[in-house]
């Protein structure tokens, strides 16, 4: 059976979209059978990111009830990784019920060694739905505090909730000399750090070509980065799960 572990995070534009699509990569290129999902509803970014802006049927069609969910799978052009992209318009974001996530999700983890779910960041409903629809959580912040301790809020409620927080990824670090450093961080967030994502420049070019940077220069410091957090989440995702479920 495969890992379902989502992306999230305290605060918006912490980098919860880029990190997903450049794991999802990272873990295919390592021979993994991933699938990528975003479960953002309201604010998706996704499927930019991977390269399709064109889907017929998304997960907004799945949580409305006019589609199944493997009529939203899709192949990217990365090996080893299919994606679940979710709409962009309004139209579809109100017929879209969030609740319907996990029980969507979860039975998806029978196909794929990974599911990563983007998730909407905060604790509203459907970012509790998206989240809620993994077993294992990987959190993403940035290097200041309100973002760090806002995080960290999000990290204690999944796990009352149940969810094995495998630890948290500091990413765009570097680019003001306030930013908090890694063992500080660590220290607030009280959980393991899996990965620091320099601020690369390379990362912001990709994104803008709508190619993941893991892809678009695999020698950049930054895609560096993401392929250790790969093989670190390759190393120990699912353990906790396995003790807790």
């Amino acid at each position: 059976m495969g890992r379902l572990i989502s992306v999230a995070s305290g605060k918006g534009g912490t980098g919860k979209t880029t990190t997903t699509a450049n794991l999802s990569i990272a873990l295919g290129k390592m021979g993994h059978r991933v699938l990528a999902v975003d479960a953002d509803l309201t604010m998706a970014n996704l499927s930019l990111v991977m390269g399709i802006d064109d889907a017929e049927t998304t997960i907004h069609d799945v949580l409305s009830g006019n589609a199944e969910i493997n009529d939203a799978i899709y192949q990217t052009s990365y090996e080893n990784v299919d994606l679940i992209p979710a709409a962009i318009d309004w139209e579809h974001v109100k017929r879209a019920d969030p609740r319907g996530l996990p029980g969507a999700i979860k039975p998806l983890k029978a196909g794929y060694d990974f599911v990563l779910i983007d998730c909407p960041a905060g604790l509203q409903m459907d970012a509790m739905n998206a989240m809620l629809s993994g077993e294992e959580v990987i959190l993403i912040t940035n290097p200041e505090i309100s973002c760090i301790t806002d995080t960290m809020k999000v990290g204690i409620v999944l796990k009352k909730a149940g969810l094995a927080v495998l630890g948290f990824v500091l990413n765009r670090y570097g680019r003001s000399d306030n930013d908090i450093p890694p063992d500080a961080a660590e220290e607030v967030m009280e959980l393991p750090l899996l990965a620091v994502i320099p601020e690369d420049p390379k990362v912001r070019e990709a994104t803008l070509e709508g190619v993941p940077v893991v892809e678009y220069d695999p020698d950049s410091e930054g895609a560096r980065a993401f392929m250790k957090l790969a093989e670190e989440v390759d190393r120990i995702a699912g353990l906790k799960a396995r003790v807790m479920y």
